[in-house]
């Protein structure tokens, strides 16, 4: 199926108007059964698994995704939380007390669809999920321990058909760029998620697509500098002027609030998101500011590949995202992001919010 275009700012113009959907959910008894009401069950896939907080302070990639998918979809839930017209059902991977009861406590109801690294997904207890949904979001999710990629797209294709199978009427789904399939090279991390978006649209359900950049807290936790006598030095693969798109995921929550709330202008269209678009240069100069000392220098060299891949502590397939970012991907607008959520956070805006924890993992 042919792409769709992605939205300018220029096409939110409309978004500032009030929207004419009269759509309404099957009633649905919230936990209080004296309280019935109208409200449209929106259902967000993707919350905490065994980790409801960031773990910062570990080095592994795959802990700071588990971060990052659950950041996207809590932020989702934050949102929609404040329209009363919507009633939040969260859908999480495992049994987490902690996180259940965070969730529980904030007004979300909350069901778990337990799934490993193989065997069926239950159809019934799918159904039971999908019980008078309105809309649903989705972020998937290839780091949980039992997650490989080809685990994630049949998680995601399973979601998609119950989507079409119960006529939900609006879907949002939270992707990246399909690397894959613009340079050839695989990407796990990114190319899965592409393959459930393929399979979104051969479904033709009413569909939202969100393009998201990278991730500033992915940048934190995987783009770190080592020491080299007094210098901080952060080692790559890409041209030190060229620039990338970022973003805070933890406002994704908002701009998915406004999706909802406007289904007649956003069905049908993909959106690429940021919040601006900075340098390599420009990354390691925000984060400098954060030094305790002026001894030594803040500096980024560039390293053939493979040279790039002799010392274990850097991240090939970090490499090949920043490469994408940096060279293939689509340049996209910030004004567009802004339109939608004008108080989305700039790189030096989350440093400052978050130096703390960036002081820690960098021990400057």
């Amino acid at each position: 199926m042919e792409e769709e275009e992605e939205m300018s700012g220029g096409d939110l113009s409309e978004a500032d108007e009030t929207s004419d959907d009269t759509e309404k959910s099957a009633t649905y008894i919230h936990r209080d059964p004296d309280k019935r009401n109208m409200k449209k069950t929106v259902l967000v896939y993707g919350l905490p698994g065994p980790q409801v907080t960031p773990v910062w302070h570990q080095s592994s990639t795959a802990q700071h995704i588990v971060m990052a998918h659950a950041l996207i979809a809590t932020s989702v839930c934050d949102a929609l939380l404040g329209n009363p017209q919507f009633h939040i059902r969260g859908i999480l991977q495992r049994d987490n007390a902690e996180a259940i009861a965070n969730l529980q406590e904030k007004g979300v109801e909350t069901v778990v669809l337990k799934v490993g690294d193989k065997g069926p997904i239950s159809v019934t207890k799918l159904k039971n999920i999908f019980t008078d949904a309105y809309g649903m979001f989705i972020v998937s999710n290839d780091a949980e321990p039992y997650h490989v990629m080809r685990r994630e797209i049949e998680i995601g294709c399973r979601l998609a058909e119950m989507c079409e199978r119960t006529l939900v009427k609006h879907v949002v789904y939270s992707n990246v760029d399909y690397i894959y399939r613009v340079t050839g090279q695989r990407c796990s991390r990114y190319d899965g998620k592409g393959e459930i978006e393929y399979y979104l649209r051969s479904l033709n359900v009413p569909l939202t697509t969100l393009r998201l950049p990278l991730s500033f807290s992915y940048l934190i936790s995987t783009f770190t500098p080592v020491k080299e006598s007094n210098d901080t030095v952060f080692y790559g693969t890409v041209d030190s002027e060229l620039k990338f798109d970022g973003m805070n995921y933890g406002d994704v929550g908002q701009v998915v609030k406004l999706i909802f709330e406007r289904p007649n202008i956003f069905i049908g269209k993909t959106i690429g998101l940021t919040a601006e678009r900075i340098s390599v240069d420009e990354y390691v100069k925000t984060l400098s500011s954060l030094r305790s000392t002026t001894v030594g220098e803040w500096r980024y060299e560039k390293l053939p590949m493979k040279e790039y891949q002799k010392d274990k502590r850097n991240n090939r397939e970090f490499a090949t995202i920043l490469d994408f970012h940096t060279s293939y991907a689509p340049i996209r607008d910030p004004e567009t992001t802004r339109a939608l959520y004008p108080n989305v956070q700039t790189f030096s805006d989350y440093v400052k919010s978050n130096s703390t924890i960036i002081n820690k993992i960098f021990k400057v």
